[in-house]
């Protein structure tokens, strides 16, 4: 159970980083990134949704949440990396 945490956690923080490129690539009119990265957000988002209710309802929410802290610091660091 650990690992599989671990590894939502980080796919969590992975998304995040690719959602900043993301939006990176939509403010400077780079309209093929942006598009690409707009599939692969969807794409990881759904699997990574898919795997994790799959499981219990308890041990959904424990992903979501886990899966959320990822995001929360993925925006975090890139919200520090960029300063």
């Amino acid at each position: 159970m650990i690992t599989k945490l671990l590894l939502i956690f980080i796919a969590g923080f992975v998304i995040d980083l690719i959602i900043t490129k993301y939006t990176s690539a939509v403010a400077e009119r780079k309209i093929l990134s942006a598009t690409a990265f707009s599939g692969l957000i969807t794409i990881a988002n759904f699997t990574f949704l898919t795997i994790i209710l799959r499981d219990s309802l308890s041990e959904s929410v424990v992903s979501i949440t886990v899966f959320a802290i990822g995001n929360c610091l993925g925006t975090y660091y890139v919200m520090k990396k960029c300063k």
